[in-house]
């Protein structure tokens, strides 16, 4: 006999969640037409949201392939038989949970005519989001339809959205970069532990923030003192994720939640915790609202990186490098470079000194066991050299101006005079020259628990 559906808590192609008496546990019901009655079966989890992916695990195997099928539904197939298997698991999944917001979780394939499509489209331009990014989530949706050989127009690249709806981005806004002072502010602020993994994985990379994400113990050469950032089996795209000396500063932290064996296990073998881009941006918000300072993007921290290495005097290929900006004539040396000790070593080492001028500017510690022994008596000594300097030819110290121009930069990030401002080059140059000081010896690991 067929039972009357009552306190339905959540419905998919025909099955439904409901509760039972005298059990906390949640059930899954449906009908059977063979046998003309309704059957049931725990899901043996009282948590809502775990019983609804219990139950959409449990129709994938025999949804309907057709347009009446459910979105959800053809979606988790597509994930659990596809893209669970690949690296851009956690992305593929991310637009999955975009197009189920705004949609339902109970929508059928057939109700997706292209005026909803353009819906989300504009919905998605409203909050501030590119064409682009739009483009990739409705991506997903063609290759779930085109997985479950369901027949059905989907609207999917950015050029179809522009010609047939008329939608444009908004001027892609340049992501303002932080002062030091905002970042030390920031730093100093709490935060979860995972946005604080995540920032300073990106500051001492100055990779785009998925790499954060993604970075897990697999990706590091430790006899080599490099990391690379895209991960094992990943297919290297247009937005290439580049092999890079291990700062300092990095590699103590790494090191240090490598100790923390169950930590990694928590977070699913990688460093930072976080599962989307989304969840960073939120946390992020609230982190720079507690902060006190002006808005803030995921991608400042990356220009922000830029903008030191720049400062430093860091040559422009090697920026380039460290960046990920593919350049036909640096082909060659990205072939043969990286196991060379002195392979972007000039970038780490000015990544290393900023952390140090930094950390002068906040009580949180920046340094996993305090800054390096070989890179504070660089500094002491240094300071030392140019006093001395100062003194016995009557040089004034230098200006803001003269700090930004320093000439040497394997050994001007290194130098703090006044609030935390770098001499000019000549200066350092001679005071070094005096002291018996000429290039900094390469990276090391050891360095960094020092």
């Amino acid at each position: 006999m067929s039972r009357p559906r009552t306190d339905v808590l959540f419905e998919i192609s025909g099955h439904w969640i409901a509760s039972e008496p005298g059990t906390k546990n949640l059930y899954h019901f449906w009908h059977d037409n063979r046998a003309g009655r309704t059957r049931r079966e725990s899901l043996r989890t009282a948590d809502l949201e775990g019983a609804k992916r219990k139950l959409a695990e449990l129709v994938v195997a025999g949804a309907p392939k057709t347009k009446n099928a459910a979105l959800a539904v053809v979606l988790e197939r597509y994930f659990t038989e596809r893209t669970d298997k690949k690296p851009s698991k956690g992305s593929s999944r991310n637009a999955g949970k975009i197009l189920l917001r705004h949609f339902g979780l109970t929508v059928r394939v057939s109700a997706l005519t292209e005026e909803k499509q353009k819906e989300f489209a504009e919905e998605a331009l409203a909050k501030g989001q590119r064409l682009s990014y739009i483009a990739r989530n409705m991506t997903v949706l063609k290759a779930a339809l085109r997985f479950s050989k369901i027949d059905h127009e989907v609207i999917y690249t950015e050029s179809q959205m522009r010609d047939r709806w008329g939608l444009t981005s908004a001027p892609k806004r340049k992501a303002r970069i932080p002062t030091d002072e905002e970042i030390a502010k920031l730093w100093s602020t709490s935060m979860s532990d995972d946005l604080r993994r995540f920032l300073l994985i990106q500051l001492t990379t100055g990779g785009r923030p998925q790499t954060a994400i993604d970075l897990t113990p697999a990706q590091r050469s430790k006899d080599a003192g490099l990391v690379h950032l895209n991960p094992p089996g990943r297919p290297q795209n247009k937005k290439h994720r580049p092999e890079l000396r291990e700062a300092r500063v990095l590699t103590g932290w790494l090191d240090k939640w490598e100790e923390q064996a169950s930590e990694l296990e928590i977070r699913g073998g990688r460093y930072c915790g976080f599962s989307s881009i989304d969840g960073v941006e939120s946390s992020l918000k609230r982190a720079v609202r507690r902060a006190g300072i002006p808005h803030i993007t995921l991608y400042s921290f990356r220009h922000k990186v830029t903008t030191i290495l720049r400062l430093a005097r860091v040559p422009e290929d090697e920026i380039s490098l460290w960046m990920g900006h593919r350049r036909p004539h640096l082909r060659t040396t990205g072939e043969y470079g990286e196991w060379d000790p002195g392979y972007l070593a000039t970038a780490a080492a000015a990544i290393d000194a900023w952390f140090a001028r930094a950390q002068l500017l906040t009580e949180q510690p920046l340094f996993s066991r305090g800054i390096p022994e070989s890179i504070r008596v660089r500094m002491e000594k240094t300071a030392q050299a140019i006093e001395n300097l100062e003194r016995a030819r009557r040089i004034e110290r230098p200006t803001l101006t003269l700090a930004r121009l320093c000439s040497t930069p394997e050994l001007r990030p290194h130098i703090q005079v006044g609030r935390g401002l770098w001499p000019s080059g000549r200066l350092v140059s001679i005071a070094l020259k005096e002291q018996g000081f000429h290039r900094l010896p390469p990276c090391s690991g050891a360095d960094a628990h020092a």
